[in-house]
């Protein structure tokens, strides 16, 4: 009889303790954050997720040292661009202020290295580049920017016709390669320097970067720009790889797998033409 009794109250222990258990498992997974026992109101603490957070940023944005941007009436320098991504406002080349609703949390600027700051030097009457024959036509082109809309549409075309004379020009010997070439490496250094100086660690993070636009024969092909994201500023390239040394992708990524070799890590992402438009800051 007391074997009887003794093993009753083992299956009542075990009753007990299998619904204190599923008691615990339907608290981790079914009660909400708040909840009330008895007159005592208990805060479940969030659970951290560092590798599940959403950031928001933007990876392909164009400044006053792209020839396409300038020519849209864009006057805002790298600085201004990370300006701009933290929530200030800056000027658009219609002649108003804008200004994010809230800052981001990522940036890069990524101007074409294809004559990189090179109508901003045409523009500018003070400098070497402004005194060839080509230039005068751009000579404080941006002077103002509250041009209006029909301006900005006008000016549309303003770069194609520069970028054939000056690969005309290079290739007939009439402009100084090294000139050109001394422009881009001083933009790129100073471009470098912007992301550096905006970077808040924990807060806002800048890349070093660029556009690619191999410029293809083919309409297909000749719609895919790559922007070059560089994973640090460390050891970055002098010169960066354009469609003047190769129209070839392959080769741009052949230079990118060279970089790595000496421990300069970067990616190149694939954009449209459309995306593109979509996305620049000009």
């Amino acid at each position: 009889m007391m074997t009887k009794y003794i093993s009753y109250l083992l299956v009542i222990i075990l009753l007990i303790a299998c619904s204190e258990e599923e008691d615990i498992i339907i608290s981790d997974t079914v009660m909400s954050p708040e909840f009330q026992i008895g007159t005592e109101i208990i805060q479940l603490r969030s659970i951290p997720n560092p590798d599940r957070n959403a950031y928001f940023g933007d990876l392909h944005v164009h400044t006053e040292n792209s020839f396409d941007a300038y020519s849209f009436g864009t006057i805002n320098s790298p600085t201004d661009a990370y300006r701009y991504a933290r929530g200030q406002a800056i000027p658009h080349p219609t002649g108003f202020q804008i200004q994010l609703s809230q800052p981001l949390d990522f940036y890069a600027v990524t101007d074409h290295a294809l004559f990189l700051g090179l109508l901003k030097e045409a523009a500018n009457t003070s400098s070497k580049f402004s005194r060839y024959d080509l230039a005068k036509p751009f000579h404080d082109l941006n002077a103002s920017v509250d041009s209006g809309l029909i301006s900005v549409i006008k000016r549309s075309n303003l770069f194609r016709p520069f970028g054939i004379e000056i690969r005309d020009g290079l290739d007939q010997g009439i402009i100084d390669q090294s000139l050109v070439d001394e422009v881009s490496r001083t933009v790129w250094q100073e471009t470098i320097k912007a992301a550096d100086h905006a970077y808040v660690p924990g807060t806002f993070t800048t890349f070093a970067g660029y556009e690619y636009t191999s410029g293809s024969a083919s309409p297909i092909l000749n719609t895919l720009h790559r922007n070059v994201i560089f994973r640090d500023t460390k050891n970055l390239p002098a010169m960066l790889f354009s469609r003047v040394d190769s129209q070839d992708p392959e080769k741009l990524w052949d230079w990118m797998d060279r970089l790595r070799a000496k421990g300069v890590e970067s990616l190149a992402i694939h954009i449209t033409q459309t995306f593109q438009v979509a996305l620049c800051l000009c």
